[in-house]
């Protein structure tokens, strides 16, 4: 229906253009993107539904092999003393991760895997739903964190080439301990929202290490954002992007990628957040 406007000559501005619309929410790019650096992505591939339905065996061990390679050519840099990166259980090889669905959300339609023979249920569970269209779903090793970091930007328009973007709002949240059940399609974990003193008192008062997590996250956004505006030709009008934190010593914390949230994602804590979204929605359209 979005394609079918903007070939009429109607441009969609919420949430976003179609075609970043679905690259967003498909959550392709998690494959696409983890093989680059500076994204901070965890090892991630593609594994098609014909595959699966076909060979499940082979569909675990093609997909298992597969992100064995990608986090051996795009390791991600440990510091002397900090703990393995992404995770400690893979720290030797990787054995555990997630399945998960594009077009899900809030920890829906993701399972974890703790061997082959897990990683092959959770992918034929995945792909056998009721009514499931997809054509692949997204496999992913295990990561290590202790809260999110939600960071909200609406880049300027016209775009200053160069300049570096800080975030509007950061707002952060925890999940609680997931349960062991296998029902695909659910959330598997209560979730709670953080202030920065919540997050600071979990981090044992680590001041230094919080303002280290916001930095290195807002560094990490600037290509993230960057490569969205490559596939768009122009700066988003908005979006989330969500951080997985963990410290790793005094004044040291770590950030992980987990996802981009398109224009109109839940604002947690931020009240005025849902009006100044719409604002910066309007002023887009008006401007074409």
């Amino acid at each position: 229906a979005m394609r079918s406007f903007e070939a009429a000559s109607c441009q969609c501005g919420f949430p976003h253009s179609a075609d970043l619309f679905e690259r967003i929410t498909s959550k392709s790019w998690m494959a696409d993107l983890s093989l680059h650096p500076l994204s901070r992505l965890p090892a991630c591939v593609l594994t098609t539904k014909d595959k699966v339905l076909t060979n499940c065996s082979k569909a675990a061990q093609d997909a298992m092999d597969s992100l064995h390679h990608i986090r051996a050519l795009n390791p991600l840099k440990v510091e002397e003393g900090e703990p393995a990166c992404p995770s400690a259980v893979n720290k030797d090889g990787i054995t555990k991760g997630v399945v998960k669905l594009g077009w899900s959300w809030e920890n829906r339609f993701v399972s974890v895997w703790n061997s082959k023979s897990e990683l092959e249920k959770r992918l034929k569970d995945m792909m056998s739903q009721p009514g499931c269209t997809a054509s692949s779903c997204i496999v992913q090793e295990w990561v290590d964190f202790d809260f999110e970091m939600r960071q909200y930007y609406l880049p300027p328009h016209p775009c200053v080439p160069g300049a570096r973007l800080t975030p509007t709002r950061i707002e952060c949240n925890a999940w609680g301990t997931r349960s062991n059940e296998n029902t695909v399609g659910q959330s598997h974990a209560s979730f709670s929202k953080l202030s920065a003193d919540d997050c600071i008192k979990r981090w044992n008062g680590d001041e230094a290490a919080w303002e280290m997590a916001k930095e290195r996250a807002t560094e990490v956004a600037q290509f993230l954002l960057a490569w969205l505006q490559s596939i768009n030709g122009a700066p988003v009008t908005m979006i989330r992007l969500d951080f997985m934190c963990k410290r790793t010593g005094d004044g040291k914390a770590r950030v992980i990628f987990g996802e981009y949230c398109e224009m109109g994602a839940c604002c947690l804590g931020w009240k005025e957040g849902p009006p100044t979204i719409w604002k910066a929605a309007l002023d887009a359209a008006l401007r074409h």
